[in-house]
Order: C-alpha cells, then sequence, then structure tokens
C-alpha cells in the first residue's frame, strides 16, 4: 500500500462540501466510460491515469455502479487498494432502476464490494426514478448514513425542483447535485448555481469538456476561448475546465484516458480567470 507524504503528490486547491466543513479538490477524477468486456492493456491505461491523478492532487474518484455495468467500479477498487484508503475520496452512486428499498440496498452493497472499500465518502442517486418516488430514494440514503456505509450523500441529474423536494424526505443533507454542465451547456452553472450556493450545496459538473473535448468547437465561443486560452498559455480545454471552478461552488470530475490528458486538466486547477473572462464565455455559449 502506498502511502502519501508531503512530496508525493501536488496539493490540488480544495472546496468545501456543502456545510459538511470537508474539503475535497476542486478536480476529481471521472470514470464515466470505462467499458465492460475489454483487454488487459485497456484497463492498464485507465489504472495509470487514474494513479496519475492521484499523484496531481485529484484523489477524489468518481465512479457508478452503471458505468460499464461494474466494471468502472471494479478497476477503481483495484486502483483504490493501492493507497491510504484515509487520502483518497471516493463517490458512487446508484442506478434508479432498482425497486425497493432492499433491492436499492443490495446493490448499494454491491458496490462497495467491488470497490473494496467499507464505506462510501459520497453516494449518490444517479438520477431521479421514473418508477421508485424520491421519497423510497431517499430512504435509502439515510439507511446508509445510519448504517456508517456513507459519509455523506447526494444526487445527480436532478432539477432544482427534484432537488427540494428530495430533501424534505431526508434527514441528512444532500451535500451535491451532480450535473452535465461545461461551456457548452451552461444552464445549470447559470440558472441553478445561484440557487445552491444560497443553500450550501455543491454543484458538481460532470463532463466539463464534452465527449470530443471540444476539437471540433467552432464560432464566438472558440474565438473567445481562444483568445483567453492564449492569453493564459492554455490550452482551450484546460480554460474550459476553468470556467467551471472558477465559479464559488462548482467542482468538476473530468475524465481521461492518457497520462498527458490527466496532466493537462490538473493544471486548469491553477489558472485564475477574471470576472471580465467568465462573463466573455458565459455571454458566447448556450444556456
Amino acid at each position: 500500500m502506498i502511502k502519501f507524504c508531503d512530496d508525493f503528490f501536488k496539493i490540488m486547491r480544495k472546496i468545501n462540501l456543502g456545510k459538511t466543513g470537508e474539503q475535497i479538490p476542486i478536480l476529481g477524477q471521472g470514470t464515466w466510460g470505462i467499458k465492460k468486456g475489454k483487454n488487459k492493456e485497456y484497463y492498464n491505461s485507465w489504472k495509470s491515469s487514474l494513479r496519475k491523478g492521484i499523484e496531481l492532487g485529484m484523489t477524489h474518484i468518481d465512479t457508478a455502479e452503471f458505468y460499464g455495468l461494474g466494471t468502472s467500479e471494479k478497476t477503481v477498487g483495484e486502483v483504490i487498494a493501492e493507497y491510504d484508503r484515509d487520502e483518497l475520496f471516493i463517490t458512487s452512486k446508484l442506478f434508479p432502476m432498482h425497486m425497493g428499498f432492499n433491492a436499492m440496498k443490495k446493490a448499494a452493497y454491491r458496490s462497495l464490494k467491488r470497490l473494496g472499500i467499507k464505506n462510501f465518502d459520497l453516494y449518490l442517486i444517479h438520477w431521479p426514478s421514473p418508477i421508485t418516488s424520491k421519497q423510497k430514494q431517499m430512504k435509502i440514503l439515510d439507511f446508509l448514513i445510519k448504517e456508517g456505509k456513507a459519509r455523506y450523500v447526494g444526487v445527480s441529474n436532478f432539477s432544482v425542483e427534484q432537488f427540494k423536494k428530495s430533501q424534505t424526505y431526508l434527514n441528512a443533507e444532500l451535500v451535491t447535485n451532480q450535473l452535465h454542465a461545461n461551456i457548452t451547456k451552461q444552464e445549470h452553472i447559470v440558472d441553478s448555481l445561484p440557487y445552491y450556493t444560497e443553500k450550501g450545496v455543491t454543484l458538481t459538473a460532470y463532463s466539463p469538456l464534452g465527449h470530443r473535448g471540444y476539437t471540433s468547437l467552432k464560432g464566438e465561443l472558440r474565438e473567445t476561448i481562444n483568445k483567453i486560452a492564449e492569453s493564459h498559455n492554455a490550452t482551450i480545454q484546460q480554460i474550459a475546465i476553468a470556467w467551471l471552478i472558477n465559479h464559488k461552488n462548482v467542482m468538476s470530475i473530468p475524465k481521461a484516458f492518457h497520462i498527458k490528458h490527466v496532466e493537462e486538466n490538473a493544471k486548469a486547477a491553477d489558472i485564475s480567470l477574471s470576472e471580465t473572462e467568465l462573463k466573455l464565455i458565459e455571454s458566447n455559449g448556450t444556456h
């Protein structure tokens, strides 16, 4: 097991998780895209990228039972077993198609087993369920907190109204809503973030680079991003990530299959954008 020391990994800028007092890296690592049934080289590449991210201070790793039908959790579990558990912050998510309390409990326990950990640092409901009431979904979160299987809980892909309603059924506090937010999908930052900031809830932005890393980004937004990137000696991808985490109360979980991309992502945490730059990107984006 690797023990952390002061010079082992870079100190990543931190953010408060909701009102918990817990500070976690403002940039974590997403693992959506880890597929089932690939060869050893494929999984080794993912593992190397995750290790590099940990080394660079991105010690928050986000996964879900839905990703690769458990393959992502298993892969993450194999990596985090190499490190001091107390130095890592592990998030997973419950797929919303489980009907009933026992089914949801078993799913959460299977996730813990695949990850090889005793408890989640953060456990989320992945999507609002079309078949299970929010009251039942919140009941499993309260149970996991009570049983010590989750330190904190939250939701993902919930609207503000769905978030508000869910909190009324929960004894614990929902500390985050994990949402699809980036420079080309700004509505959650522009419209929803003010509510979460007021309530002391952290917004976690996933897919900060879309699905193609903005390699085909065009128009005024591309021109704006290019100019800002040049002034910061950065890539457009780093500016896209920086735009999110330069908003108060926002953290992000970019995924990266290659070590080079992990290193580039991590550097985005050091970029400070002015209010003018933030507004320029907002005005040229879509929301």
